[in-house]
């Protein structure tokens, strides 16, 4: 089920408030975040219109590792992905560090949709270079994101690092298509998914979250007691169930594997969830400890203090970002 949740400004808000020397940070971000997250319900007839749907569980699949989206053709997604790049590339525009490849992303990204690109690639036809791109990210196809890249004059990192903001809220309208309005998501039935990365695109979680008790609307004296974990992507935006003590990165599971490091203080249920084993880290926040249910994403950005931190310990985040790489 879909988390209910504060705006990215809001999110932000109180960050900002509680850590006023993140603001121009926090700033810089909040109009691509909040235009992605909004991007998201926009582009959702668009991708219906493809065709394109999640594929179902399947248990060997799912024993294997395979996450869902690995090696599946995305014929049809350029003109969503064109489409999320018109409202997203500007923004990025306004990143210092992005703005001198925006042309070369424009060549890219905003080229015209070809008649028929929904129908099946034939040998004849090349093609489109943003499904092709969508899918080398998705599958871990590193030799097509270079060859991209060369062939539109980026850096590898680059392309790769605006591509990800554009492909993102076209994954997650695919990806809210699939969710039920009730119950658990179909990945976390059974619970049988145990990786640490996405079980929808593959990716890493950007951050954890523990969730608050769950009321029994017809019995008010039942009640869940929370403090599960969830992990949550920020490409396609799907949570999933994971277990407290294993770590996401090596997979090493048992008693004082998983430490926690967290500030002195109100920190609001804001911590690093970090392993004794391989010195990943992942930001978590106990939503037990918080009033609101705070916008994933921006929480991710806004606990960057702990990045810091994390850093000076010489631990590594779980999933790399513009403002966790010192």
């Amino acid at each position: 089920m879909a988390l209910s949740r504060q705006s990215v400004a809001k999110t932000l808000e109180d960050v900002a408030a509680r850590r006023p020397v993140l603001e121009p940070v926090l700033r810089a971000f909040e109009p691509l975040l909040t235009a992605q997250a909004q991007l998201a319900d926009d582009l959702a007839e668009s991708v219906r219109a493809t065709g394109l749907r999640l594929p179902e569980v399947q248990a060997e699949a799912v024993q294997q590792g395979l996450s869902l989206l690995a090696g599946m053709p995305l014929n049809g997604l350029a003109a969503p992905l064109r489409s999320s790049a018109e409202k997203l590339l500007p923004l990025l525009a306004g990143l210092e560090a992005m703005a001198p490849h925006i042309a070369a992303l424009e060549a890219l990204l905003l080229a015209p949709v070809k008649k028929g690109s929904k129908k099946k690639t034939t040998a004849k036809a090349k093609p489109d270079p943003r499904e092709s791109l969508a899918e080398a990210m998705l599958s871990g196809n590193s030799e097509e994101e270079t060859r991209l890249a060369e062939q539109y004059n980026l850096d590898p990192s680059v392309l790769l690092f605006a591509f990800g903001f554009v492909l993102a809220p076209v994954l997650r309208a695919l990806v809210t298509q699939s969710l039920p309005e009730e119950g658990d998501a179909p990945w976390d039935a059974g619970s049988q998914w145990k990786q640490g990365y996405c079980p929808v695109c593959g990716s890493f979680a950007s951050i954890g979250w523990l969730d608050k008790p769950v009321l029994d609307e017809k019995n008010a004296y039942l009640a869940g007691g929370g403090g599960k974990k969830h992990l949550h992507c920020s490409l396609c935006g799907a949570n999933w169930k994971f277990m407290r003590r294993v770590c996401p990165s090596c997979g090493k599971d048992g008693s004082g594997v998983m430490e926690v490091l967290r500030e002195s203080g109100a920190a609001q249920g804001e911590r690093l969830d970090w392993c004794t084993k391989c010195k990943s880290y992942c930001p978590t926040v106990d939503l037990r400890e918080r009033e609101g249910t705070p916008d994933l994403d921006a929480l991710a950005l806004g606990m960057m203090h702990l990045d810091m931190v994390a850093t000076r310990k010489k631990l590594r985040p779980l999933k790399p970002t513009f403002w966790n790489t010192f």
